[in-house]
């Protein structure tokens, strides 16, 4: 026989297992879980400023073209490079030209460079800076890969890296674009405009940064614009990077090394520009502190597991040897020798457990006997729950009785009425699905309309339009008819007039299914339209929490109350309750994209807007 392990040794081992397991995964999950959030939210916020830091950047480029603008269609200019293009003798002198340059770029506090050619790439004009281009002529510049952006631009200035010359080569950024005849519109020179990499400088140097973590700006041709290691600018773009965010839309990636992504980058695309920004970030560095919690975490850890298996081994002792005990009584009991415990015991469970054991020797016989008496019990619950099932059905045959008697009478309305109704209960309260198709929920609205019309005859008009492609659709049952009766009972009985309207408009928008319900009746305020609809949201119930679907409430207002008028039915739906309450189901069970909106009919009425997702199959939740 196969020697088997001892309570005592099972029950150190088993809660041992137990208690390292659950320390080695609540230590793992939560540094994982803590280390993932504050990356997240880390990124998340780097991505937030790189855009906010391209859109300062475009601000700045933006600023400088607007000065551009202003310089190439002024009179002074156009004037000179339209007497070069033609030959004519001058207008304005050199020095003229070059005092409006300078005068035009008094105000910026660092040193920019606006050089002008004329339409045969001569250099015509040049403020008065301390940087130089490296060209002459712009027939030198001609063979450069971003020069034909200049005319395909059409007179749009276009930016890019380039070198420039300060004592030695220096990079610069470049802005460029054809000038225009203000009259002709045809092109009559080029513009130059030459910022130093310090203007970068500034409205970066605002974004902090730690130390292994960069920013890098590229223009459209893939050249390093600007870069905080100053080392990379003029350099070209990894290949593999730029096509990982080709899409050019704001995201962030993870840059993966041998072992672990330990660099995240974050992008912005300029549209303006055409240029992106890549902020590296380290990861380690957004979780430097979580490695100080997960060392205190294993040491609290590891504090809590010694205790556990400590106590765990003196409470196994403890238990086992009354356990024991306990089980060589039972297999007595078995064999048909039913002894009493008479000792006492050392905890309260374990006393619980002998005076059970005890009581169960004593009444056995007796819970033999209540065991028939459940038994008998439960049949009668199933014949009571037979019967609850009964009285809808003699309801409905009842009506059916009247109605063949109004038949044989050939009294025709009032056996319609009879009918309507009939179906219109049935439908109610009838069990099943909570969800219905449109087109079942639209005749349950059109019994209704029918007992109106038998009411009110001609008075009251109805237009119901429905676009046939969403009868299939699925919604939530006894939708329709509560808005058209509110729409009757407090909107329009409230009111004089020859004739009640209602429109009915079902339809689909994009893929949500829209019902709107119209009438001519007093209306609301927009005070009471927003009252109608307050606390809705504060009105959903916990996830622990249950409501009762329209054909259960139905069938429960039909069961335990008395008859009521059809206007009391739904006499808050008008007040706000029964709108706040159906607005909450539809919040429930959707989503909060979707519920009800208030507004002004055309015909100064009230116009209820109710919006579910266009679905063939009921939601989730409820299958």
């Amino acid at each position: 026989m196969t020697r088997k392990m001892s309570i005592l040794g099972q029950l150190i081992s088993g809660f041992s297992f137990l208690i390292l397991t659950t320390v080695i995964a609540i230590i793992l999950l939560t540094y994982r879980s803590s280390s993932q959030v504050v990356l997240e939210r880390s990124n998340q916020y780097i991505l937030e400023s790189v855009k906010q830091l391209q859109g300062k950047l475009d601000v700045i480029l933006q600023e400088h073209d607007n000065l551009s603008s202003s310089i190439i269609f002024s009179p002074t200019i156009q004037e000179a490079l339209q007497d070069a293009d033609t030959g004519q003798p001058p207008r304005h002198s050199e020095e003229e030209i070059v005092r409006y340059l300078d005068e035009a770029t008094r105000n910026i506090s660092y040193d920019v460079l606006i050089r002008i050619y004329d339409r045969k790439g001569n250099p015509a004009y040049s403020n008065t800076s301390s940087i130089d281009l490296i060209w002459d002529s712009e027939a030198q510049v001609k063979g450069a890969y971003w020069y034909p952006a200049i005319v395909q631009n059409q007179g749009h200035m276009v930016w890019q890296a380039a070198d420039g010359w300060l004592n030695n080569s220096i990079p610069i950024i470049l802005g460029t674009r054809q000038i225009n005849d203000w009259e002709k519109l045809n092109g009559i020179g080029t513009f130059f405009l030459v910022l130093p990499i310090q203007v970068l400088d500034n409205a970066v140097g605002q974004f902090h940064l730690n130390p292994n973590e960069k920013i890098q700006i590229s223009d459209p041709y893939g050249t390093i614009v600007y870069s905080t290691d100053h080392r990379e600018i003029g350099e070209y773009m990894d290949p593999g990077l730029l096509q990982k965010f080709s899409s050019r839309k704001p995201h962030i990636v993870p840059l993966k090394s041998d072992s672990a992504a330990d660099t995240y980058i974050s992008y912005s695309y300029s549209t303006y520009s055409g240029w992106s920004l890549f902020a590296y970030i380290d990861a380690k560095e957004a979780v430097k502190d979580l490695s100080t919690i997960q060392r205190r975490i294993f040491f609290v850890g590891l504090c809590g597991l010694a205790a556990a298996l400590a106590f765990t081994i003196f409470y196994s002792w403890t238990l086992s040897r009354p356990i024991r005990s306990l089980a060589t009584k039972l297999a007595n009991v078995e064999r048909g020798t039913r002894i009493p415990y008479m000792k006492t015991t050392l905890n309260k469970e374990l006393d619980i457990l002998y005076t059970s054991y005890n009581s169960m020797l004593q009444n056995l016989d007796r819970t033999i006997a209540d065991l028939t008496s459940k038994q008998v019990s439960e049949k009668q619950a199933q014949i009571t729950a037979l019967k609850a099932q009964f009285r809808p059905h003699f309801l409905y045959n009842t009506l059916n009785t009247i109605y063949w008697a109004l038949v044989g009478k050939r009294l025709k309305e009032e056996s319609q009425m009879v009918l309507a109704l009939s179906d219109l209960l049935r439908y109610s309260i009838e069990r099943g699905s909570e969800f219905v198709t449109v087109e079942e929920d639209l005749a349950q609205l059109n019994r209704f309309i029918l007992l109106q019309k038998l009411r009110y005859e001609d008075k009251l008009q109805v237009e119901i339009r429905t676009d046939p492609e969403v009868l299939s659709c699925r919604i939530m049952k006894l939708t329709l008819q509560p808005l058209v009766e509110n729409a009757i009972t407090h909107g329009l009985e409230t009111v004089v007039r020859d004739t009640w309207q209602i429109r009915i408009d079902i339809r689909r928008e994009d893929n949500m299914l829209v019902l709107t319900v119209e009438d001519n009746g007093k209306g609301m305020t927009p005070e009471e339209m927003a009252q109608a609809l307050a606390g809705s949201e504060g009105d959903i119930p916990s996830a622990g929490g249950t409501e009762p679907g329209p054909a259960q409430a139905a069938s429960v207002a039909l069961e335990d109350s008395p008859p009521r008028p059809p206007a009391a039915s739904q006499g808050a739906l008008h007040s706000g309750i029964g709108l706040a309450n159906l607005h909450t189901r539809i919040l429930l069970i959707y989503g909060r994209e979707y519920g009800l909106s208030l507004s002004v009919s055309e015909w100064n009425g009230l116009k209820v807007t109710v919006t579910f997702p266009l679905l063939y199959e009921d939601p989730e939740v409820y299958t």
